[in-house]
């Protein structure tokens, strides 16, 4: 469990006298909560004492042994790795001061939004959004934040949010997942509420990297003639369709001329008959305060390119602001069952050197 989670506890009972009460001591002091179901949120990290008591119709007290609960909070420590999180207001869940075996690896990376553009005939958009990933709307998901444990060749864990805003159109849950090899991802999947008119889903991911010195940080692409083409000055350097089969088939990379992280970016839109649109990934020097703002309908297209002027970025402290963009089209209900299985993007980071 991860401080800030809204978490739910549920008692099933049977025998002695029907109708049941039920007494909930969380442990942290709260008042005791009633119910064969409740939710809570534990603000604060630590090890709670959970207990319960089921009264029956003939006042006859039953209680259950009690659990003890852990409650991770920030920095989260596991497999060598420690990473500081926070539930933002607007931004989903934001890590920075990552270290990987000591060493920091991630200064800072969030999910600003996701600009949805909405099409009808004539050619041309109809209604635009920008979806914040907002702290409210995690605590109005039960069990929407969480540790998630992954099995396989290279075990990893990931911090997983859910953001199910009743009432409102969309559904998406963000992963932070972390390797023992030392890769890590950023994932976001995308459900398919809303209504049947084309429209198309960007996520706006800025990520800042630390590799070395960050005044020594360089990236570079991955070119049609297959070499690493340094990239000198800020600016979109979109997905050319190019991968490194020698480092898991990259497209750019990372690092300060010794060590690097190399990435790929995977699409998997639900809705494949779409036309495939390359992703973008804008590289800006790393200016504090450079976020885009979080209103939703926007009065202009946003668009962090405007945060790239120019500059010179060879040798400088970096940030990368990274935008897949896939197609949708769904006749959808809130509160119904889901039907299909929801959109992926994933941008990958490889450890070479570090």
């Amino acid at each position: 469990m991860l401080a800030g989670g809204n978490d739910s506890f549920t008692a099933i009972a049977s025998g002695g006298t029907p109708p049941y009460t039920y007494a909930w001591n969380l442990g942290d002091l709260s008042p005791t909560a009633t119910g064969n179901f409740t939710t809570h949120i534990y603000k604060l990290a630590g090890s709670y004492t959970v207990t319960l008591n089921i009264t029956d119709a003939a006042s006859t007290t039953f209680q259950v042994p009690p659990r003890v609960l852990q409650v991770q909070g920030s920095p989260l420590n596991m497999n060598r790795w420690s990473i500081n999180w926070n539930i933002t207001s607007s931004h989903g869940i934001e890590i920075s001061n990552v270290t990987y075996g000591g060493i920091l690896t991630v200064r800072d990376a969030l999910l600003n939004g996701v600009l949805v553009k909405y099409f009808q005939q004539p050619p041309g958009y109809s209604c635009l959004f920008f979806d914040d990933l907002a702290n409210d709307d995690i605590s109005s998901s039960i069990a929407g934040l969480s540790i998630q444990f992954l099995s396989g060749p290279d075990p990893s864990f990931q911090i997983r949010a859910q953001y199910n805003p009743s009432g409102i159109g969309y559904n998406y849950t963000q992963d932070w997942r972390f390797y023992n090899s030392g890769r890590w991802d950023a994932i976001l999947y995308v459900g398919h509420i809303g209504c049947g008119w084309n429209h198309t889903y960007q996520p706006h991911f800025r990520i800042s990297l630390a590799l070395g010195t960050k005044n020594n940080d360089l990236m570079s692409q991955y070119t049609p003639s297959r070499v690493w083409q340094n990239v000198i000055w800020e600016g979109n350097y979109t997905d050319n369709g190019n991968r490194d089969s020698a480092y898991n088939s990259t497209q750019w990379r990372v690092g300060d001329g010794r060590s690097y992280y190399y990435i790929d970016s995977i699409v998997v839109p639900w809705a494949n008959d779409m036309p495939i649109i390359p992703a973008k990934i804008y590289l800006v020097r790393d200016q504090p305060g450079e976020l885009e703002l979080n209103i939703n309908p926007p009065s202009t297209i946003p668009d962090p390119i405007k945060f790239a002027n120019g500059q010179l970025t060879y040798r400088q402290s970096i940030a990368l602001w990274y935008l897949p963009t896939f197609g949708d089209h769904w006749l959808y209900s809130v509160g119904a069952p889901p039907i299909g299985q929801p959109s992926l993007v994933r941008l990958s980071f490889y450890p070479n050197g570090i």
